[in-house]
């Protein structure tokens, strides 16, 4: 019984921090894309996260909020940690939410003396489809687009550290048993 009274405080203290900021990063059909700022608990080291909310590329805000534990980690070690929703499956493919993604880097690299961080000190992280998508993100990062006419796609998508956790990464033999070249099994 002990035990379990002190781990539901340990989670309660761990869900106590601040509300995060709700931040509009862009649009898209009509609808608001949007993130949320976990701001530091201690001293801001200036570097901002990108965490990617993303459970089979199925992004919203209920899972962002769930994902609170995984925002204090890094707002522990004074991160600023931005929990980033992107357009979800059937109606947005993966290409979409790449964008989408690709998008929020900007936004917050556009906006980093906003946020107290630095333009090239900001990461990525995912878990699961996140993880797929943090690492497109991280290896498919392009500098400035000069001639776009809105200023924030005149910023750089690039990241500078990566950070992935059991994402899927051979697609090529996607639900096949054991170890075939899919010729669907």
């Amino acid at each position: 019984m002990k035990l379990l009274i002190t781990m539901l405080l340990t989670c309660s203290l761990a869900l106590s921090q601040a509300q995060p900021k709700e931040i509009i990063y862009g649009h898209k059909d009509g609808l608001a894309l949007s993130m949320l700022m976990y701001l530091p608990d201690t001293v801001f080291n200036g570097k901002g996260v990108v965490n990617v909310i993303s459970g089979n590329w199925i992004s919203d805000y209920n899972s962002a909020l769930r994902d609170k534990i995984v925002a204090k980690i890094y707002t522990q070690k004074g991160y600023t940690v931005f929990s980033v929703m992107h357009g979800s499956q059937p109606r947005y493919n993966i290409l979409k939410a790449l964008q989408d993604l690709k998008r929020s880097v900007r936004f917050i690299r556009y906006s980093a003396s906003t946020f107290k961080i630095k333009p090239n000190s900001i990461g990525i992280v995912g878990g699961s489809s996140g993880g797929h998508l943090a690492l497109l993100v991280a290896t498919t990062g392009k500098d400035s687009a000069m001639k776009a006419a809105d200023d924030i796609d005149k910023v750089s998508d690039r990241v500078q550290a990566v950070g992935v956790f059991y994402p899927p990464t051979d697609l090529l033999n996607y639900g096949c048993d054991g170890l075939c070249a899919c010729k669907r099994c």
